[in-house]
């Protein structure tokens, strides 16, 4: 790589993309802590529950391709400043609902996590879309972007765990919008001269424009024949699906076993710094493992990790109970940010410049897959044999999926063997 390959891209521009990130990407897990608290609260139902944190992913399931097809056509920042606006001012409607009575609230929080989840999660679009067009994969720029919103996932469950439990809800949603609208100033620092999408020279933009298109998808599906584009978003599911696990009953069993919601804040954000360090250290350790190889072993050990908690929670006390959560996460945080950074620099280098939008979304949408159906799987699971249990039967069936996945590499001429990514 060059030693000056850093001047090619403009230190503004730079920080406006990884301030964007910064803040779009840890409100994903401060939302993910603050809600499941929430939830956990409101009902005693393991089912509801995973619905109430799962249905953040409902809408941005149906919506990631097209809001990729959004960008690709009329530019990442264009989108993205309306999404990161939507994203300031919805975490302020989250304690008027809890005012109604518990049905009609469910309701309300059901609709509003929809509207939140997909209006963060086009935010990291756009992000992720940026390091394909203008950073063109590159390692030295995903490493430092993936790095530097690790770091923002750490501080930000760790203050917001402390927000709730000292100065309650109303002022724990009002700083989830401040921080958001602090990604949104990000978005708005983004040199509009940046990135054009095919059509930025319209001056309007029709309704049917924004509906999304059969075409769309099918192009967007027509990716996966790239073995290893497959091999990204079956990495990205079980990933996902080893953080929902973590973002919805980690936080519900820990709550459960009376831990201190800064606490839980503080074991989520650890996972998140050391995962910093594992985002930097992927290209080296990939220089040893070949990278698909070592994708595959990277989300097995995010898997093992998590599916272990309940028998790490049977110590002497809390602080023993803690230390060894700190360790195990710890683990789990490093592999996770090694995955996450390879997955995106594979997925910018497979894909021409064009398309990485769109390429995004389909990634995204392998990711809120997991993250739709596996709280709610899970909690229709800890209400028939239990919660401790739920979590060894979720991760038997990730790790069977990681099992498929290393089977697929070995049957693919182009994956596993050669050094070209």
């Amino acid at each position: 790589m060059n030693k000056n390959e850093s001047a090619n891209i403009a230190w503004q521009t730079q920080a406006a993309i990884y301030g964007s990130g910064f803040f779009s990407f840890s409100m994903v897990l401060i939302s993910n802590l603050v809600i499941a608290v929430m939830a956990y609260e409101l009902t005693d139902s393991e089912f509801l529950i995973g619905m109430i944190v799962g249905s953040r992913y409902f809408l941005t399931l149906a919506l990631s391709i097209h809001g990729g097809v959004l960008m690709d056509r009329f530019g990442t920042r264009r989108v993205m400043i309306v999404v990161a606006a939507i994203a300031t001012v919805a975490p302020v409607f989250f304690p008027i609902a809890l005012a109604l009575p518990q049905g009609p609230a469910i309701t309300a929080i059901i609709l509003l996590q929809m509207i939140n989840g997909v209006s963060d999660t086009m935010v990291w679009m756009g992000t992720q879309a940026l390091t394909g067009q203008i950073m063109k994969g590159r390692q030295l720029y995903i490493g430092r972007m993936t790095s530097i919103v690790r770091i923002g996932a750490f501080l930000g469950p760790i203050l917001f765990g402390f927000i709730w439990d000292q100065l309650g809800i109303w002022t724990t949603f009002i700083a989830m919008a401040i921080w958001s609208g602090m990604g949104f100033w990000f978005v708005l620092k983004i040199p509009e001269t940046a990135l054009k999408g095919k059509s930025s020279d319209k001056l309007t933009i029709n309704f049917s424009d924004l509906i999304p298109r059969f075409k769309d998808y099918i192009s967007a599906f027509r990716l996966i024949a790239v073995p290893a584009i497959a091999l990204v978003l079956v990495v990205t599911f079980v990933r996902i699906g080893g953080t929902s696990i973590q973002s919805s009953f980690y936080v519900v069993f820990l709550k459960d076993i009376n831990f201190p919601v800064t606490l839980i804040g503080i074991l989520l954000g650890v996972a998140q710094l050391i995962a910093s360090g594992g985002s930097l250290l992927a290209q080296p350790f990939s220089k040893i493992i070949h990278v698909h190889w070592l994708l595959l072993l990277a989300v097995s050990v995010t898997v093992v990790t998590v599916s272990l908690t309940p028998l790490l929670a049977f110590g002497t006390g809390l602080w023993s109970i803690f230390t060894l959560l700190v360790l195990v996460i710890s683990i789990r945080g490093f592999f996770l940010g090694m995955c996450q950074a390879m997955e995106i620099s594979m997925l910018g280098q497979n894909i021409g410049g064009d398309q990485q939008g769109i390429g995004v979304g389909l990634r995204t949408t392998a990711n809120r897959i997991a993250s739709s159906f596996v709280p709610p799987l899970m909690g229709a699971i800890a209400e028939l044999i239990g919660i401790e249990s739920s979590f060894f039967v979720m991760g038997g069936v990730l790790l069977f999926v990681v099992a498929m996945a290393s089977y697929f590499v070995r049957q693919q001429q182009s994956l596993g063997k050669s050094d070209k990514i």
